[in-house]
């Protein structure tokens, strides 16, 4: 998980013990996405030796759809790769049709590692399985060399104030300050602006106030995408998969402290 390794390189004595990893051939990330600025930390804080491989996949997918070659991994540190052997991956618009180089479409796979189906949940199912595979609901697009990037997920993104905001952009510019462990970016309901984009991050350290760290994302980010409100916890909330629970991220900022 992408968690791991932040914590990994924040609360372990990862980075002064690097020289004593010897026999470290690889590490593998997958289960979501990971930063680009703690995938640089990360290739810093291990042995020039060690491989990085970043894989993308899905419960329904058991569990790799794509991985990215390490030989590639500086050069396309933001991809996810391509489909791993046995699986097709298209890149579809709304109108079911293939985009074209560069453009940006929901992930579509097929492979005989994909489910049948949703157990005793044909609705769920027929909501993702169709004759063109399984979808996915991330967004992303292709280079020229045929690598896979992802920009969000389709039903993730926010509406604020008439803009639409990928609340992944925000959470990767807030690691950027290099002063957050973890950041998850929500909206919450707002009567001015339909949605408030808010944040709930863990700090480096508990000394860093949170108005710092927004001070820091301005630079990276227009106005209109910071956050109007940050709180710091401990650790973000996750579910069982060790993924981070988005509505318990919201829940927070319904609680007088946190």
């Amino acid at each position: 998980m992408p968690s791991t390794y932040a914590y990994l390189l924040h609360r372990s004595p990862l980075k002064k013990q690097r020289n004593q990893l010897t026999t470290l051939r690889m590490v593998t990330q997958a289960g979501g996405h990971m930063a680009s600025s703690v995938k640089r930390e990360l290739r810093k804080a291990l042995p020039e030796r060690t491989r990085i491989c970043i894989m993308y996949g899905a419960t329904e997918a058991s569990a790799r759809l794509t991985w990215l070659d390490p030989n590639r991994f500086e050069e396309k540190i933001d991809s996810i790769g391509k489909p791993i052997p046995g699986v097709t991956i298209k890149l579809i618009d709304a109108n079911h049709h293939t985009v074209n180089v560069g453009e940006k479409g929901e992930v579509v796979a097929e492979g005989a590692n994909i489910m049948q189906g949703y157990w005793k949940d044909p609705e769920a199912t027929a909501a993702v399985l169709d004759a063109e595979g399984y979808h996915t609901g991330d967004i992303g697009f292709q280079d020229e060399e045929g690598f896979i990037f992802l920009d969000g997920r389709k039903d993730n993104l926010l509406k604020v104030g008439g803009h639409r905001i990928n609340p992944q952009e925000v959470e990767d510019a807030l690691l950027a300050t290099k002063l957050a462990v973890e950041a998850a970016v929500v909206g919450i309901p707002d009567d001015l602006l339909g949605k408030r984009l808010v944040s709930v991050v863990v700090p480096l350290n508990a000394d860093i106030p949170a108005e710092m760290i927004l001070e820091k994302c301005a630079a990276l980010l227009p106005k209109y995408k910071l956050p109007s409100e940050i709180r710091s916890v401990r650790s973000l909330p996750k579910n069982a998969n060790g993924k981070v629970d988005r509505n318990r991220c919201s829940g927070i900022f319904n609680r007088k402290e946190t």
